[in-house]
């Protein structure tokens, strides 16, 4: 069996030669539907979610209040048309969780995480499945992150050097031995955000894609493209000797007590989880993640607001059990301002974008989005995150993008 081409990429962001521009942030795209064979589902053999994992440090007390109502009113006020989309509302539901200087500005659900059925229609009032605080999203790209401190923490031990050539720790690189592991975190490989994905297993599915060549020469220009994390994920799970839902939970999810966060949720928490697109519900989204078997180091990570947040405050505390301070500082550093300040990005993150961090950006701001709807800013100068959470792409991906909804959320807070 052959799968058709298929979109790795999520964001349309381009800058080759020097020239950097933002074409639309995780917004539409076409996407071939894969086969519903039984070698394309999740793998049922993740043991990670048997991982203890132990209580999260407490948020300082008592919380930041000021801020709860005007982020209520910029993540709510998507969640019926507008003059810019009269047609339906920009995302069926959504979960925010600010912190401002360790405390807890706001933690509110709004909306409903399952409102549609497979026919794109809407369900009865009684059919359809509230947003909670709780309720868990499919991550998409933010699972890129969670990748970029996995391997920065082999960086720190050794294991990885971050300006080897990539060749030297992946044999389907062989071919191509000018792209660095820096190149892979920063998006300046030449790696091609589109990659026709074939095969008759996920592992030859997987080599398929870490063969394709680049689109340019590795160094010239910041071009977002998937190939480089599901590249980067596959290196990490070579040196780590284990498979990245294990680490992730193990090595990230463990020490910050974040229990609700995993590759392929387990049935028991499928109530909890926000349905993606049309019907789809606890299965991963991106279809090249699903391809290779609902774990890959670009995408398919499920967790919730609360979980997320978790993450970023140790980011924003120095790295906190997760990395050393001065690794956190090179993590946040734009690599790319060659290549201008569209393409500004760190090891992993996105540096002070402004089309989603608002007013946020400007001063070192960095964080992710993800295609189903997701995102997550740090701000170290106001000691600030924000995590926003949707299922845009619920019933239809092709419906539009929330950028403007991420962009009032982090203006309300910035101000």
């Amino acid at each position: 069996m052959t799968l058709g081409r298929l979109t790795l990429s999520r964001r349309r962001v381009l800058a080759l030669g020097g020239a950097a521009a933002v074409l639309a942030g995780c917004g539409p795209r076409r996407r071939a539907p894969l086969p519903a064979v039984p070698s394309v589902q999740p793998s049922p053999v993740s043991q990670a979610w048997s991982i203890p994992v132990g209580l999260p440090a407490p948020w300082k007390e008592p919380p930041v209040t000021r801020f709860d109502a005007g982020l209520r009113a910029a993540v709510g006020r998507y969640l019926r048309p507008t003059p810019e989309r009269p047609e339906h509302p920009m995302y069926p539901g959504a979960v925010a969780f600010a912190a401002v200087d360790g405390r807890v500005a706001a933690h509110f659900a709004v909306g409903d995480a399952v409102r549609y059925g497979a026919d794109k229609a809407e369900l009865p009032a009684g059919a359809r499945v509230p947003a909670r605080t709780d309720t868990m999203y499919d991550l998409a790209s933010l699972t890129k992150v969670f990748t970029a401190v996995l391997a920065l923490r082999l960086v720190e031990r050794g294991r990885l050097e971050l300006d080897a050539p990539a060749s030297r720790y992946l044999a389907a690189f062989a071919d191509k031995p000018g792209i660095t592991v820096r190149m892979l975190l920063t998006h300046t490989s030449g790696l091609s955000k589109d990659t026709p994905l074939a095969g008759e297993t996920p592992a030859g599915r997987l080599e398929h894609v870490l063969r394709e060549p680049p689109v340019a020469p590795p160094g010239s220009g910041f071009l977002y493209a998937d190939q480089n994390f599901i590249a980067l994920g596959a290196i990490v799970a070579e040196l780590a000797g284990e498979r990245l839902d294990m680490l992730v939970r193990r090595e990230i999810a463990a020490p910050l007590g974040m229990a609700d966060t995993g590759f392929i949720p387990p049935g028991a928490l499928l109530p909890r989880i926000a349905a993606t697109e049309g019907a789809l519900r606890g299965s991963v989204h991106d279809p090249s993640a699903a391809a290779f078997g609902g774990v890959s180091g670009h995408a398919g990570l499920f967790s919730t607001a609360s979980d997320v947040a978790l993450f970023g405050r140790a980011l924003l505390d120095g790295g906190g059990a997760l990395l050393r301070p001065a690794t956190v500082e090179l993590m946040r550093t734009n690599a790319n301002a060659r290549f201008g300040p569209a393409a500004a990005h760190g090891l992993g993150v996105d540096v002070d974008q402004a089309w989603y961090m608002g007013r946020l950006a400007g001063h070192g701001a960095f964080g992710h989005t993800g295609f189903t709807g997701t995102s997550i800013v740090i701000d170290p100068r106001r000691k600030a995150i924000l995590v926003l959470l949707t299922n845009r792409v619920h019933p239809d991906a092709a419906w539009g993008n929330n950028n403007p909804a991420r962009k009032a959320a982090a203006d309300a807070l910035a101000g």
